[in-house]
């Protein structure tokens, strides 16, 4: 039996939160209420932050394409793990980004011996980030469901650490490094997609890449950075190669681009990539 005290809780929650569904006996409904009371709090963090699903994509939601494109060619698109952490916080979130978006690149080709060298590496990178207890069960998770191969499993456990290195960073409110690491993951599936479509074009294959709103929301997320970063040479890099990707990708006649564009595309993804790994 749900206990008055407990009764009066669950229907403030209800009226708090309409959309979700107040149930059963009285421990498990005190579990779900803290459970939803936690998320709301961090949802409300997370657009005071500017970070929410219309403002830090999803690196899953920019990579979707990878599923349109199967079978996924993986040995020509993989790459090694990055060795050790960047020095500085905003490569690192770009790098983290770019681990994330090849760990789903291998949910996509179901290549199992991929996930253990990315899981390493992406806990690495979030410790260097200084939320290593965030990510530290995806991690395991990720290699636990890649072994079972429950894909589905996986790609879950991927969105989640990016939320999770996302809540660690609002909770240093280090936004900007949430974004980075959105930017990060976009840029690398980038090269991925546009590599793959490369290999055997056509225009359909090819319209997969055309993400305007993605582009336009990292240009401006470029443009409001902090200023000392925005001096460097690697920062005027990504914000020239963005304008540049927008001009092979998106055009006023709505065509998705030529196989010279694709190419063009590949190139500067896979420059851009190079230069996030080197910094200077």
């Amino acid at each position: 039996m749900i206990t008055a005290a407990a009764n009066c809780r669950l229907w403030i929650c209800a009226l708090l939160l309409p959309a979700v569904g107040v149930w059963a006996a009285d421990k498990d409904a005190e579990k779900k209420v803290v459970k939803i009371n936690k998320e709301a709090a961090q949802d409300h963090v997370r657009e005071e932050l500017g970070v929410n699903a219309y403002t830090t994509p999803s690196i899953e939601t920019m990579l979707a394409a990878l599923r349109e494109l199967r079978p996924v060619p993986y040995d020509k698109v993989s790459r090694p793990m990055p060795e050790g952490n960047p020095g500085d916080r905003a490569r690192l979130a770009l790098t983290t980004g770019g681990i994330i978006a090849d760990g789903f690149l291998a949910v996509a080709a179901e290549k199992g011996s991929g996930m253990e060298p990315i899981g390493r590496a992406l806990l690495q990178h979030a410790k260097g980030l200084g939320v290593g207890d965030h990510v530290t069960r995806h991690s395991k998770g990720i290699l636990d469901r890649a072994a079972s191969k429950d894909w589905t499993g996986v790609r879950a456990e991927l969105i989640g650490a990016q939320r999770d290195v996302e809540g660690g960073m609002m909770a240093l409110k280090d936004e900007e490094i949430a974004h980075l690491v959105a930017l990060g993951g976009w840029w690398r599936g980038l090269e991925i997609a546009s590599n793959i479509v490369d290999q055997d074009y056509t225009p359909q294959r090819a319209a997969l890449l055309v993400q305007p709103a993605v582009l336009d929301y990292f240009i401006d997320r470029v443009s409001t950075l902090n200023p000392r970063l925005k001096k460097t040479k690697l920062w005027e890099t990504l914000d020239a190669n963005l304008r540049a990707a927008r001009e092979l990708a998106v055009k006023d006649d709505h065509q998705p681009p030529t196989a010279e564009a694709v190419k063009k595309l590949r190139q500067l993804a896979k420059a851009t990539n190079e230069v996030i790994a080197t910094g200077e």
